[in-house]
C-alpha cells in the first residue's frame, strides 16, 4: 500500500495516467486531463475532467501523475 503524506496535485494542474492508473483503468477513453477538485471519499481522492468527457471522475492520486507538456 502506497502512503503519501501530502498532496502533490493542485486544482487546475494537468494530469496523466500513470502506469497504475492505466493498467486499472484500462477502457478509460483519455489518458490527460485536468485536477477540477477533491474527492468525497478520502483526503487522497481528486476529481479529474478528463479530455472529452462531460463529468468528472473520483480517483485516488496515486493512480495520477502531473502532465508537464
Amino acid at each position: 500500500m502506497m502512503i503519501i503524506a501530502n498532496p502533490i496535485f493542485r486544482m487546475g494542474d494537468r494530469v496523466r495516467l500513470g502506469e497504475l492508473g492505466a493498467s486499472r483503468l484500462k477502457k478509460a477513453p483519455s489518458k490527460t486531463g485536468r485536477i477540477v477538485g477533491a474527492g468525497k471519499a478520502s483526503k487522497l481522492t481528486i476529481r479529474v475532467l478528463f479530455d472529452g468527457m462531460k463529468r468528472p471522475v473520483s480517483l485516488h492520486q496515486s493512480y495520477l501523475e502531473l502532465d508537464e507538456r
